[in-house]
């Protein structure tokens, strides 16, 4: 058989950590993209930074296991915290951690664990070059780069007319890391936070999909 006729070697699912804050809309997405087949994940654990969020119901609906460790500067450091994490994201047999509206900056001592990936969305459409502070858009519109937790709501308040979502890995640099996928939404006149984030969450789901779609990809070449 020539090795053009010979069939791809099926890769085994990615153990994967999923860190969330919030409702887990896109953790859902995620889990049900998962269960169809699309993607290849065997997702090991949910962290979620705070209690009694809809996300964690979500995974346990899902027999997933989850943790909540919530992050007090009066008791530990960053660094600290930081260990605190790998170590229970290791012990899950995890080898990517996906980050879905995670609210905490990762420290290096994270970074440095020595995982396969570290990925995060961000609410914004980030720029091929993770240095730049300003983006084009593909209809030709620049705007400043949203950085941080409040970037839509600071899209919103700079008053742009577009906006959007990206997958990332992770670096030391906030939110300057290499680009994995992204796609643009434009954002309407006198709309409010909600509305926007509402429509929002549907492009996030694509760039999730299709960032992990990247990852995956690139790992299995190497």
């Amino acid at each position: 058989m020539s090795a053009a006729a010979r069939p791809k070697r099926q890769q085994p699912p990615v153990p994967t950590a999923i860190f969330v804050s919030g409702s887990g809309t896109n953790l859902q997405a995620v889990l049900d993209t998962v269960r169809s087949g699309v993607l290849p994940l065997d997702v090991k654990l949910v962290v979620s930074s705070r209690p009694a969020v809809l996300a964690l119901e979500r995974a346990r609906r899902a027999g997933i296991p989850t943790v909540v460790m919530r992050f007090d500067k009066q008791a530990e450091d960053r660094a600290s915290y930081a260990l605190r994490l790998a170590g229970v994201v290791r012990d899950s047999g995890a080898r990517l951690v996906l980050l879905l509206g995670w609210m905490h900056v990762l420290a290096q001592e994270f970074l440095d664990a020595g995982f396969d990936g570290v990925l995060n969305l961000h609410p914004a459409y980030l720029p091929e070059d993770p240095s730049a502070d300003m983006v084009t858009f593909p209809d030709g519109t620049q705007t400043p780069v949203f950085r941080g937790a409040r970037a839509l709501h600071d899209a919103l308040a700079a008053k742009v007319s577009c906006t959007g979502a990206s997958l990332i890995e992770i670096t030391r640099h906030v939110d300057r890391g290499p680009l994995l996928a992204r796609k643009p939404m434009r954002l309407f006149p006198h709309e409010d936070e909600e509305a926007a984030l509402e429509r929002l969450h549907a492009v996030e789901r694509e760039v999730v999909r299709e960032g992990l779609a990247c990852w995956l990809s690139a790992r299995s070449r190497v």
